[in-house]
């Protein structure tokens, strides 16, 4: 893949760009930096990951498939708390999301270099995007034809290196079956903060598949108004909730 441009490979998948995408750009403060500068590239490309009673309880559910393999090849971006805009942005051959669903972000911090770290220890999440008020269309998905996803990094996350996650969990299979688009970035937090975020948990483990959003059908009839959406709260509250800068 490191010979051939993400950009010229979207050109070669038409097809495939209009339905598929993943998240190879880190944002930060406006600045869409190059694929795979901050990113931990994976082995899916455009493909998604789908829960097949496996997918749920696999370590990669945390990168995505072979990110792994990848762990040593990004650098480390620098974000400030409480003052730094950072987020992801799909790769340039798409306008955008184009499955209705939420999209995520999470954090896990590593005990040393993030290079190192395979996100065993504990996450907490820190941005939703969920559905619009009354309706589960696919366009009343906040994530629906967008293409970048920030948000303000709080000032209630303590100092050190992060894997930071962003997923988008696509709603459009029928009951537990869902489809997901997964990656991460290394970042380091500049912070003075000396608390402990939470609530945490583990991935695998945040997520079963008698969880109610893995048992929401978005094809039922009539169309349901509410999807509950996938993970504990938020920390350190809901400021990035719902919210597109």
């Amino acid at each position: 893949m490191k010979s051939l441009s993400v950009c010229a490979l979207a050109a070669l998948l038409p097809s495939a760009t209009t339905a598929h995408y993943f998240f190879p750009h880190f944002v930060i403060n406006g600045e869409v930096t190059p694929e795979y500068q901050y990113t931990r590239e994976h082995d899916n490309f455009l493909n998604p990951s789908w829960e097949d009673g496996a997918f749920l309880n696999s370590d990669e559910l945390r990168c995505n498939k072979g990110a792994w393999n990848h762990r040593t090849e990004p650098q480390t971006a620098t974000v400030i708390a409480g003052q730094d805009v950072v987020g992801f942005q799909t790769y340039a051959g798409t306008d955008g999301i184009y499955h209705p669903g939420p999209v995520q972000i999470y954090m896990s911090k590593a005990l040393g270099d993030v290079r190192d770290y395979d996100g065993s220890g504990d996450w907490f999440k820190v941005y939703q995007l969920g559905h619009r008020e009354g309706s589960t269309a696919d366009e009343a998905w906040l994530a629906w034809n967008q293409k970048q996803f920030t948000f303000k990094m709080p000032a209630e996350i303590p100092a050190g290196q992060y894997l930071l996650r962003i997923e988008q969990a696509a709603t459009h299979q029928p009951y537990t079956h869902r489809e997901f688009y997964v990656q991460c970035a290394h970042i380091e937090v500049v912070s003075d903060y000396q608390g402990t975020p939470g609530p945490t948990f583990k991935i695998p483990g945040v997520y079963s598949r008698d969880q109610p959003f893995f048992q929401y059908d978005s094809w039922a009839q009539p169309q349901p108004t509410v999807c509950p959406l996938p993970g504990p709260e938020m920390w350190p509250n809901n400021d990035n909730l719902n919210k597109i800068l």
